[in-house]
């Protein structure tokens, strides 16, 4: 259990490392507009910050965990405006994070499937999660599938 701790700590120590280099990928959202498009009902954290939700099961109190793990996190940050998509389809929810193609770097990827899997733990109980990065418009351009479990990383 004591290991399991320590995973979990160094875990979240790397993720606030990368979540600033995350930060240069976001694109500001706020063209994103639910009546043009079902992206889904609308969480909105603040003014900058909102998650998209749809899907059977998914509900506003799943969005609100998200956003508030995602600001937790540092992936909010105050100065950025920025935008996730939460599907849920059977038992996985798939994330679409909206982020600028053009800025994605080598092992960016990697991180987003980290943040992914500490999500599964923290906020959906274990549950699976499938990671999507996406332009403003919510189109994927990058599926990179599910996100490791955080008790499989030593395995």
């Amino acid at each position: 259990m004591q290991t399991d701790s320590v995973n979990y700590a160094l875990l979240n120590c790397a993720i606030m490392k990368f979540i600033k280099l995350l930060l240069i990928t976001t694109v500001v959202a706020g063209g994103i507009s639910g009546c043009v498009r079902n992206y889904g009902k609308e969480y909105k954290l603040d003014d900058k910050h909102n998650v998209y939700y749809k899907g059977e099961g998914v509900d506003e109190a799943q969005a609100k965990k998200l956003a508030g793990y995602l600001k937790e996190m540092e992936y909010f940050q105050d100065s950025i405006n920025s935008t996730v998509q939460l599907v849920k389809v059977k038992d996985t929810f798939n994330l679409n994070f909206v982020v600028d193609e053009s800025k994605i770097v080598n092992g960016l990827e990697n991180n987003f499937l980290i943040l992914g899997a500490a999500i599964s733990e923290v906020v959906f109980n274990n549950a699976p999660v499938t990671i999507q990065l996406t332009n403003d418009k919510l189109e994927p351009f990058k599926n990179l599938g599910y996100a490791k479990p955080v008790s499989d990383f030593n395995k």
